[in-house]
Parts: structure tokens; sequence; C-alpha cells
């Protein structure tokens, strides 16, 4: 499953409208930590389908945080950011980072190698694996 995290309920809609004019079956939840909306799609889409609900997926993003700042007080301001992490065992968890770290790495990756390069640290976490990265080539 491709999940995709939002804070607000109209932001979440909008993207919802798109999933139903490509007639896109989803499962929505809601997530227990910050009580975000989760909407969850088959990874069984075609590239340019998947394209396409990226790039709203980002512009959506950008809605999202901009009313979610916007909703809170001065007072509690906060700057961060988080990684939505699923575990194994099918628990969630996220993991704050500075924003201006995750700017400057999404400046340079693609979302996609972002994900990737999270999964394996998550893997490598959860399945560790204590060979050399490096073997020494044996010469005979």
């Amino acid at each position: 499953m491709i999940e995709f995290l939002f804070f607000n309920k109209a932001i979440s809609e909008k993207f919802i409208a798109l999933l139903r004019q490509n007639n896109i079956d989803w499962i929505e939840e809601t997530e227990a930590v910050q009580e975000a909306i989760n909407i969850k799609i088959s990874e069984d889409i075609g590239d340019a389908l998947w394209d396409e609900l990226d790039d709203f997926y980002e512009i959506l993003t950008a809605e999202d945080q901009l009313l979610l700042e916007q909703n809170v007080n001065d007072d509690d301001l906060v700057s961060t950011a988080g990684i939505y992490l699923q575990l194994a065992d099918g628990k969630q968890t996220i993991a704050k980072i500075k924003p201006d770290v995750m700017n400057r790495m999404l400046e340079v990756i693609s979302i996609d190698e972002f994900n990737d390069f999270i999964e394996t640290i998550v893997s490598s976490v959860e399945n560790p694996d204590d060979t050399p990265i490096c073997k020494p080539e044996v010469i005979a």
C-alpha cells in the first residue's frame, strides 16, 4: 500500500476527489499519534497515474502545511518536519527532523529516493546485519 498523510480534512478531500476521478479505491484511517488523515491506495497503478498523484500530493502537502501553521498560536509555533515510519509489526511512528535539513535533502534527491533511503534504514534497524559492507577480494 502507498500512504499519503494529511493534517487537514479539506485538503485530504481534494486528494480523494482525484482518486475518485481516476477510479482508484482507497482506505482512509485516522493516525493515532497526531490524529492525521492517512489515505492508503494500492501500489498497483500505472507510472503516469503515480506521477500525477505524486505531483498533486506535493502541492497539497504545501497547502496542508500552510493551514497547519496558521492554526498554531504564535506562542506555540515550532518549526518541525516529520517522517512517517511504518514498522514491520504494523505500528507507525514519526521521526522528527529539522525542516531545513529535510528541505536541503529534498533539493538534491527525489521523494522516491528519500523514501527508499528511509525504508532501508528502518529495515536495517529491524533486521540487523553485522556482515561487512565490503568484503576483501581473495586473490588466488
